[in-house]
C-alpha cells in the first residue's frame, strides 16, 4: 500500500537526517616497534603465532607495499603525526635522550585535527618525539603539547633496555622509565599487556563520542624481553638460532654467562615471538571490545610498524637489510586496514604507500575539517583513501623518497643515504662514497642485482628527481665523521618555534624566523651572536648555513679573547684559522684553504670535528679543511657565530661531545695529503700574501730559535716605545681605557655628570616606552625574536613627529654632557691626530729617532728572515710591492 505522501516525505527526512548525523568513525592507531616486514602469519611466517592479526586482514586490506618514511623510529614519528617528511621537520635520525630536537608544539598534528573535529584523543605508550628532562635535555615535549588529551604508559628517559615488567625499572637505575605510578595487573605485570588493559579502558570511557586512539607499542625493540610463558612455548616449538651478542644485561643480572635465555637469537627468537603475539593478543582485545560495544562497523582499525626488523635478533627475508638501512628490510613495513563497509574484507593490494598518507588520508576518510588558521597546511603525503576501498582506477604512480643522512654508520649497519622508487625502480644513493645502486623490484625484491650500470639514463633521471625533491623540501646532508665519534649533546638548537633556547645572546642583529637563525639588516657592519656560559674541549659542531646576500660566515671556538679555531666560510671558499694567545708563544695562522662554490639560498651542513691538538671541517668526503696546532688543545668557554652583514641564515647547531677514534691514526696521513695536493684557491695577490706570512711568522716562531729572537726583541722594543712615548704609542683601546675609568668614578662622585647621564638614560627610557605603546605585541614576543622585531618597529617611526622629539631629547642631552666633559668623548680622529703631533714635536728628539731605527732595524731583520726561508712568500712580496709602487 502506498503511504501518503506526507508521511513518506517525513520518513525519507528522517532517513537523510540519521545519515547526516551519523557519528564520525573512530580511529585507532596501533604502531609495533621495530616489527619487521615479515613477521606476521599473514605476511608469510610460519614461526610467530599471530591469529588475530591474521583475522583482521581477513576482514580488512593487506598492503604489500607500505614504507616508513625513515628506517628509525623518531623521523617515522614524526611523519604520522604530521602528514610532512622527516627531512622537511629536519627530525632525519632517532633521537637521543638529551636531544633538543623535539617536535615542536607549532606543527599542526593529526591529534590536533581530530581534537578540532569534536574526537576524543588518546595516547598510550612510545612517544620518542622528545629529550627529556632525567636526561638534561633542555626542552621536553609531550603528546598533550600536540593535540592529544590524555597520555598513559609514556617513556620519561631513554628506551630499549628490556626492563619490560612492573616496576619497570632497569638494573640498578634509580627510577622506573615509564611514567607508570601504580601496578594494575599483579606483582607479574607485563609492559605490552599494560598497554592493551588501558587501550581497553580508553575505548570504554569514550564509547559514547568519536575517538582517536594512538597505541604505540615499545615492543619489538631489543633488548628482547617476552613474557616466560610465551618465551617457554616458543622456545619449545623451534630451538632458537645463534645469539648475536655474547653479553646479555638480563641474562647477567639472573647469574648466568653470555645469552643463555636467547634475548638475541638471530633466527626463530623466542622473545620477539612472545612480544609480538602479546601485541597479539591485545589487538584481539581490542576487535572484541569494539564488537561487544557495537562500534566495530564504525571504527578504521590499523596496524603498521615504524620501521624494519633489527637485524641482529630476526631476518627481515626476502627483504634485503633491516633497521637503520634504506633497502627494503629498513622501510618496508606491514599495514593491516580494517574499516567494515568502506575497506572490502580480504584483500591484498600492491598500491605503495607512505607513514605520510595517513594524515591526508584519514582527513578524507573522517571528513575532517582543518582549522582556518591552517586552511592552506600542506602535506608531503596525500590520500589514498581511494586504495583502502580498493579503487579499479589506479591513481598515477608517484615517486617516494628517502633522505637518511648519518654522521656515522649506524650500529645496526646503515649507512649515510638517500632513496627514491618511482613505480618498480628504486634508486639508492650512498652519500659518502657517491656510489648509485639501482633496483627492479618485481623482478628483485631482495635488491640483489645492482642494475645501475645497465640502465644509465634512467639512474641519470631518478638522480636528477632525488636532487630535485631534496632542494624542494630543504633536505640538508651532513657528511660522516671522520676523526671522532660523537657523544651527548652538550647544547642543541634547530630554532624551531616555541622551542629556540635562551641560552644565546640577546641581540637586534639576530632573529628566529620560520625554524631558522636569520641575520638581520638593522646594522651594515659585522655582528656576533654568541652561547651564554658553553665549557667544553673535544667537540663535534655542526650547522646548517644559508648564504643570502652576505660574503663571510664564521664559526669562532676558543676561550674569550682567544679563538682557538675559526672556521671561515666564503661564497668560493672556506678556510680554518687559528688566533694568537698571549698566554703562549702562538700567532694567528690560516690552515688548508678549500675551494667550493656555495649557492646562494641552499641549505649546506658544516662539521667541525675538534680533539685534542686537531681539527677537522668538512662540507662532504671532498671537501674538507684540517689544523694540527698547539692552541687548539684548550678547553673552551667561547661559542659564537659571526656575519659580515644582513644577508646569512643558521639552522641546526648542535655541540656534541667528541672522542677521537683509533682509527684517524691511519686516516690522518690521506687527508693531509690531499690537503697538500690540493690546487691552490684562486685569490687576490694581497690576500695570499697576508695568509702566508700569519702562516710563517707562527711557524718561524715555534721552530726557528734565531727567528724568535730577533720577534721577541721586536716586542720588547716596541713596549719599550709604549713605555717611554706612551702620548706617541698608545692603541686607540688603551687611550680609552683610563677614559672609561674616569666615566664610572664621575658616575659614582660627580653630580653633574649624575644628572646629565640621567637625561640620556631617561630620553633612552622614554623612546623604548613610546615604541611599545605603538606596538604592544612586542611585549609578547619570545627572547629569540624582541630585540630584532623591536629594532624593526623602532626604525617604522623614523617619520613619527612625536619619537623624532624624544629621539631629539636624547641628543641635546648628550651634547650637553659633551660640553661639559670634553675629555671623555674623544674620537678616533681626535686621538689619533693627537697622536701625530706629539710625534711630529719629537722630531727632533734624539732618543726618540733611535728608537725608531731599532724597531725599523728589527722590522726589516724579521721580513728578511721569512724571506729567506719562504721564497713565495717573498715572490709575493715583491709582487704586490711592485704593484703599489
Amino acid at each position: 500500500m502506498r503511504l501518503p505522501i506526507q508521511i513518506g516525505q517525513l520518513l525519507l527526512l528522517c532517513l537523510l537526517a540519521t545519515k547526516c548525523n551519523a557519528r564520525q568513525p573512530n580511529v585507532i592507531f596501533i604502531l609495533a616497534d621495530d616489527l619487521g616486514y615479515s613477521e606476521l602469519g599473514c605476511y608469510g611466517n610460519d614461526f610467530n603465532e599471530t591469529p588475530s592479526l591474521d583475522k583482521l586482514s581477513q576482514q580488512g586490506m593487506r598492503f604489500t607495499d607500505a614504507y616508513a618514511a625513515a628506517p628509525v623510529c623518531s623521523p617515522y614519528r614524526a611523519s604520522l603525526l604530521t602528514g610532512l617528511h622527516p627531512a622537511r621537520i629536519g627530525i632525519l635520525d632517532y633521537l637521543r635522550p638529551n636531544s633538543a630536537f623535539a617536535l615542536s608544539p607549532a606543527h599542526y598534528t593529526l591529534p590536533e585535527a581530530f581534537k578540532a573535529n569534536g574526537y576524543t584523543t588518546g595516547f598510550i605508550g612510545k612517544w620518542h618525539l622528545t629529550g627529556y628532562k632525567y636526561h638534561d635535555s633542555e626542552f621536553e615535549i609531550r603528546p598533550t603539547q600536540h593535540g592529544f588529551d590524555t597520555e598513559v604508559g609514556g617513556e620519561v628517559k631513554g628506551v630499549g633496555n628490556g626492563a619490560n615488567f612492573w616496576p619497570y625499572v632497569f638494573r640498578d637505575q634509580p627510577i622506573r622509565w615509564l611514567d607508570f605510578k601504580d601496578n594494575k595487573l599483579g606483582d607479574d605485570e607485563y609492559l605490552v599487556d599494560r598497554m592493551n588493559h588501558e587501550a581497553i579502558e580508553f575505548i570504554e570511557k569514550n564509547q559514547e563520542q568519536p575517538f582517536f586512539l594512538y597505541l604505540s607499542h615499545y615492543s619489538t625493540h631489543s633488548i628482547l624481553n617476552g613474557r616466560p610463558d610465551k618465551v617457554k612455548k616458543y622456545i619449545a616449538k623451534h630451538p632458537p638460532g645463534k645469539s648475536s651478542r655474547t653479553r646479555c644485561y638480563l641474562c647477567q643480572d639472573n647469574g648466568y654467562q653470555g645469552d643463555v635465555n636467547h634475548h638475541w637469537a638471530q633466527d626463530h627468537n623466542p622473545h620477539l615471538a612472545a612480544m609480538l603475539e602479546s601485541i597479539d593478543d591485545g589487538v584481539g582485545m581490542i576487535m572484541a571490545k569494539l564488537e561487544a560495544l557495537g562500534l566495530a562497523d564504525d571504527t578504521i582499525l590499523i596496524f603498521s610498524s615504524d620501521n624494519g626488523g633489527e637485524i641482529n635478533v630476526t631476518s627481515n627475508a626476502p627483504l634485503r637489510g633491516g633497521k637503520s638501512q634504506l633497502y627494503e628490510g629498513g622501510i618496508r613495513v606491514p599495514l593491516i586496514v580494517r574499516w567494515p563497509g568502506q575497506v572490502p574484507p580480504g584483500q591484498a593490494t600492491n598500491a605503495y604507500t607512505s607513514s605520510t598518507d595517513f594524515f591526508p588520508t584519514l582527513i578524507d576518510a573522517c571528513n575532517l575539517k582543518l582549522p582556518a588558521e591552517v586552511g592552506e597546511h600542506q602535506f608531503d603525503g596525500t590520500s589514498v583513501l581511494g586504495d583502502w576501498q580498493g579503487a579499479k582506477q589506479r591513481r598515477a604512480r608517484r615517486d617516494l623518497h628517502w633522505h637518511y643522512p648519518l654522521e656515522k654508520p649506524h650500529f645496526l649497519g646503515g649507512v649515510s643515504a638517500g632513496a627514491i622508487r618511482a613505480g618498480n625502480w628504486k634508486l639508492i644513493e650512498f652519500f659518502e662514497t657517491g656510489e648509485l645502486q639501482l633496483f627492479e623490484l618485481e623482478s628483485d625484491l631482495g635488491e640483489t642485482k645492482n642494475i645501475a650500470g645497465q640502465h644509465p639514463q634512467l639512474v641519470e633521471s631518478l638522480y636528477s628527481r632525488l636532487l630535485q625533491w631534496r632542494e624542494r623540501v630543504g633536505a640538508r646532508t651532513c657528511s660522516t665523521l671522520q676523526m671522532t665519534r660523537s657523544a651527548n649533546a652538550i647544547f642543541e638548537d634547530a630554532f624551531s618555534p616555541e622551542l629556540v633556547s635562551d641560552r644565546w645572546s640577546v641581540t637586534g642583529d639576530y632573529t628566529v624566523e620560520q625554524g631558522t637563525l636569520i641575520r638581520t639588516d638593522h646594522s651594515t657592519e659585522s655582528a656576533r651572536i654568541f652561547l651564554k656560559k658553553p665549557e667544553y674541549k673535544d667537540v663535534v659542531v655542526k650547522f646548517d648555513f644559508q648564504f643570502r646576500g652576505t660574503e663571510d660566515i664564521r664559526f669562532l671556538t676558543g676561550t674569550s679573547g682567544k679563538y682557538n679555531v675559526v672556521v671561515h666560510i666564503h661564497q668560493d671558499r672556506f678556510f680554518l684559522q687559528t688566533a694568537a694567545d698571549q698566554t703562549v708563544p702562538f700567532f694567528p695562522a690560516v690552515h688548508g684553504i678549500c675551494a667550493y662554490d656555495f649557492q646562494p639560498n641552499q641549505w649546506y651542513t658544516m662539521t667541525v670535528e675538534i680533539a685534542e691538538d686537531e681539527v677537522l671541517a668538512h662540507i662532504d668526503r671532498e671537501h674538507f679543511v684540517y689544523a694540527q696546532h698547539p692552541i687548539i688543545d684548550r678547553t673552551r668557554t667561547y661559542f659564537a657565530f659571526q656575519t659580515a652583514s644582513a644577508g646569512a641564515t643558521l639552522d641546526n647547531v648542535q655541540l656534541l661531545k667528541g672522542f677521537k677514534l683509533k682509527e684517524w691514526e691511519d686516516r690522518r696521513p690521506q687527508f693531509i695529503e690531499a690537503q697538500e695536493q690540493r690546487q691552490p684557491v684562486e685569490m687576490p695577490v694581497r690576500e695570499r700574501w697576508e695568509h702566508l706570512k700569519r702562516n710563517t711568522h707562527d711557524q718561524l716562531y715555534r721552530a726557528e730559535p734565531d727567528y724568535k729572537d730577533i720577534v721577541d726583541r721586536l716586542a720588547a722594543a716596541k713596549q719599550q716605545q709604549h713605555e717611554r712615548y706612551p702620548e706617541v704609542f698608545s692603541s686607540i683601546k688603551q687611550v680609552r681605557k683610563p677614559l672609561l675609568d674616569m666615566k664610572k668614578d664621575l658616575a659614582a662622585n660627580n653630580e653633574t655628570y649624575k644628572e646629565l647621564n640621567q637625561a640620556i638614560n631617561q630620553a633612552k627610557q622614554a623612546q623604548r616606552r613610546y615604541v611599545l605603546e605603538k606596538y604592544p605585541e612586542l611585549e609578547t614576543l619570545p627572547a629569540s625574536r624582541y630585540a630584532a622585531e623591536f629594532e624593526h618597529r623602532r626604525k617604522r617611526l623614523s617619520g613619527d613627529r612625536g619619537y623624532a622629539d624624544l629621539l631629539l631629547r636624547q641628543t641635546e642631552a648628550e651634547l650637553a654632557i659633551q660640553k661639559a666633559f670634553p675629555m671623555l668623548f674623544l674620537t678616533n680622529e681626535q686621538i689619533q691626530a693627537k697622536q701625530r703631533e706629539a710625534r711630529a714635536e719629537l722630531k727632533s728628539n734624539p732618543e726618540f729617532q733611535q728608537m725608531l731605527k731599532e724597531v725599523a732595524s728589527l722590522v726589516q731583520a724579521e721580513m728578511q728572515y721569512r724571506h729567506q726561508h719562504n721564497p713565495e712568500l717573498k715572490a709575493l712580496w715583491e709582487q704586490l710591492f711592485k704593484k703599489e709602487d
